[in-house]
């Protein structure tokens, strides 16, 4: 790794650990999710009511399903004991088996408590009522009991919770009305089903932290669950706003504000980081010309040199040493000797006509007794050389 490298990734990893401290010292923004879940201890989290519940069910053991309610039936089917079913919630929206299995519940005496601000089709039509959530956490609202032991004589008043969700319509004939709002809006009903009973309540916000205990109203949360006996309690998870399924890593990312943050910033300076380093290493590759063969014109330079000396005689010597060399290599002759070759053998294993072979012999034998021949002299002997060259095989 080079030094410019080292540099680039510091730059990155400073810049990376100086978001992740900026993101962790920043104050976190107030969560105001509706998430209802009893860990939470946000303002719309139930972690009062869940840490409490035990107060208004002394010596009862409280369960929390994770499950549908026909799984947590049918994994319990030994199990004979008569129970609270607590649901709290924003929406109860069940099939039609849910809908059977809470039936078959409460017909075998066990009460079950179902708040939330809406409510199936199929439920609401099989139980007759249905909802008006049109108002949902718009203005202030104050509600009470109608049971004299139960109601507060100016009411429970809810203001930043409110929903002002009522039932608009319910089955007067099966339904008994335990608590309104200020201009006699429902807000809790029972349903006698079988040997239990099926509370409704349209105004879950009344059992968050919030609800109990800024807006200091925890006594009307406490009083809706004292309509249940005193039995253990089975304390839904399963139908929460929020409920975590399988998550990926990813998702479990972008839900943390600060992680995300972080996340996104690493990526964009990864590209950009990877774009420039990219752009600096890539650089154009240069054209090489090939090397250009020079035999041939370095052969014409010599050649040149020596005719201009006017040396003949040594550039017809040259050419004789190299035709002698090139039969002695291609043919295995020898023609150092020349009153010693035999013309005809030689024509017949080069195919050069034996007069050409001779004429080119007796020529330089000429050329080499003398001390210096002419230009005519020498270009007549390389003529019967090219002769040779261009009729061998």
């Amino acid at each position: 790794m080079s030094k410019k490298d080292i540099k680039y990734y510091s730059i990155l990893a400073a810049i990376l650990i100086a978001t992740i401290i900026f993101e962790i010292m920043k104050p976190k923004p107030f969560d105001w999710r509706f998430t209802l879940e009893a860990k939470d201890k946000i303002p719309f989290g139930t972690y009062v009511l869940r840490k409490t519940i035990k107060d208004i069910f002394p010596k009862q053991k409280v369960y929390t399903n994770n499950k549908t309610t026909y799984e947590y039936v049918s994994s319990h089917e030994k199990n004979n004991k008569q129970n609270n079913f607590i649901y709290i919630t924003n929406e109860f929206n069940i099939d039609k088996l849910e809908i059977e299995t809470i039936l078959n519940l409460a017909n075998k005496g066990n009460n079950v408590l179902i708040s939330a601000h809406y409510f199936g089709k199929k439920f609401a039509d099989t139980l007759n009522f249905s909802v008006d959530n049109i108002n949902l956490f718009d203005t202030s609202s104050v509600i009470n009991f109608y049971n004299r032991s139960l109601k507060r004589t100016k009411g429970f008043e809810y203001g930043k919770s409110s929903s002002n969700v009522y039932f608009n319509k319910i089955d007067t004939s099966t339904m008994q009305v335990l608590a309104h709002s200020l201009n006699n809006e429902v807000v809790l009903v029972r349903k006698k089903v079988g040997e239990g009973f099926i509370y409704l309540n349209s105004t879950p916000e009344v059992f968050t932290n919030y609800g109990m205990v800024t807006e200091q109203n925890y006594e009307f949360a406490y009083k809706i669950l004292s309509y249940l006996p005193i039995k253990e309690v089975i304390w839904d998870k399963y139908y929460k706003p929020f409920r975590k399924e399988n998550k990926s890593l990813l998702s479990v990312i972008f839900e943390m504000p600060g992680i995300k943050t972080a996340y996104i910033l690493l990526l964009i300076t990864a590209l950009i980081f990877v774009f420039f380093t990219a752009k600096r290493k890539q650089r154009i590759i240069p054209i090489i010309k090939p090397y250009e063969n020079k035999t041939l014109e370095f052969v014409e330079t010599i050649g040149r040199v020596y005719f201009n000396s006017k040396n003949h005689k040594d550039i017809a010597e040259k050419k004789y040493q190299y035709f002698t060399h090139f039969v002695k290599t291609r043919y295995n002759i020898n023609l150092f000797e020349i009153e010693n070759v035999n013309f005809d053998f030689v024509s017949e294993k080069t195919a050069v006509e034996s007069g050409l072979i001779k004429k080119l012999l007796l020529t330089y034998d000429k050329i080499y007794k003398l001390e210096k021949i002419s230009a005519e002299q020498l270009n007549n002997f390389n003529n019967y050389i090219e002769d040779f060259y261009d009729k061998c095989k």
